[in-house]
């Protein structure tokens, strides 16, 4: 029997994501590095946290609710998530 476990699938609590995010006053959106703002408004104004699955580690992403409205036309900015998050 092989002692590697499959991974779960993690589900966020996107409000509670942001809410831990805009606490450290840190955070950007990945797409176009947005500003993120105060939680109530974050959530207000549909700013969304995904979990994106790395070959060693997991990192979660800001998305502004512009960047949500194309984001096959926006280009990826090649940063670290640790610097902005």
């Amino acid at each position: 029997m092989s002692a590697v476990k499959t991974r779960e699938r993690f589900v966020l609590n996107v409000p509670d994501a942001l809410h831990a995010i805009c606490s450290t006053g840190k955070g950007r959106c990945w797409y176009c590095d947005r500003r993120l703002p105060r939680r109530a408004e974050a959530v207000r104004t549909g700013w969304d946290v995904q979990r994106v699955e790395g070959e060693r580690v997991a990192s979660i992403i800001l998305i502004c609710p512009r960047c949500q409205l194309k984001p096959k036309d926006l280009e990826v900015f090649q940063h670290s998530l640790a610097a902005g998050v």
